[in-house]
């Protein structure tokens, strides 16, 4: 019995050690309804372990890998085997072209609502606010129950406190837990609508339509598991290209940082 007792500690360890090197993937679906019927569907997927994610769009055509013990986000071209490494978070008047980038705060709140998705419980939320300019309604089921929801929500907790005092300051915002339903509606501000004539615009009393987006994104399966090291890692023989003039870069040849998505945090 002595024998066995010592050996607890050295059991519990063991334990522990094994469920803080596991990580979360979640697996997506996701529609993005855009102006003009250009809508696009595709799959995500979402790695986190510890302070790393990765996410991954489609059959990896392109992806974003975020360090946060490093201080990097690292867009990866899967397509032409490029990748553009940033500060994160970045500084000056980078922060507002990363994805993600918001301002204001997006302010959530609790509807009273619930659900059963993909087997889990989860709470309605919804939340208003503005990025960069345009109007931002957001509403989605978010579980704290399902696997990997404390990891889930304890990047992102680590990641608000990385990007305090800059314009992604709103990511701290998310509810927490895994958001198993999510759409986000962006209403373009400001402007005519697509198509219409300065001359229309400017009648008294035309009434301005705004293109919208809408961003649908459903959760397929969560799963834990242990991730290597190179899941977050950028693949061999992949191109570094310089940064942006706007990050600090000389530009020559680099590839301009892609729109912010207005996703909760990749």
């Amino acid at each position: 019995m002595k024998k066995f007792a010592s050996a607890l500690p050295a059991l519990a360890v063991f334990v522990f050690a094994a469920t803080v090197s596991a990580g979360v993937v979640v697996d997506e679906q996701q529609t993005i309804n855009q102006p003009g019927g250009n809508n696009v569907v595709r799959t995500r997927t979402v790695m986190i372990e510890g302070d790393k994610q990765k996410s991954i769009i489609g059959n990896g055509e392109r992806s974003v890998i975020t360090d946060l013990g490093k201080g990097t986000m690292t867009m990866v071209d899967g397509t032409h085997k490029t990748y553009v490494e940033f500060p994160f978070p970045p500084n000056g008047r980078g922060a507002s072209a990363m994805p993600g980038a918001m301002s204001p705060t997006i302010s959530f709140k609790k509807t009273g609502g619930h659900a059963k998705l993909i087997g889990y419980s989860c709470d309605e939320y919804s939340g208003i606010g503005t990025v960069s300019g345009n109007s931002v309604s957001m509403s989605g089921c978010f579980s704290d129950s399902a696997p990997g929801a404390v990891d889930y929500s304890n990047f992102q907790r680590e990641m608000a406190d990385k990007v305090k005092g800059t314009p992604m300051a709103n990511m701290g915002q998310i509810p927490p837990g895994v958001p198993l339903r999510l759409t986000i509606t962006t209403t373009m501000g400001g402007g005519p609508a697509i198509g219409m004539s300065p001359e229309q615009a400017n009648k008294p009393n035309q009434m301005l339509t705004h293109p919208q987006i809408v961003t649908s994104t459903t959760v397929s399966r969560i799963s834990m598991k242990s991730l290597s090291p190179d899941s977050f890692q950028v693949p061999s023989g992949y191109q570094k290209q310089q940064l942006p003039p706007m990050f600090g870069g000389a530009g020559a040849g680099a590839q301009s940082a892609p729109p912010a998505s207005h996703k909760v945090p990749e």
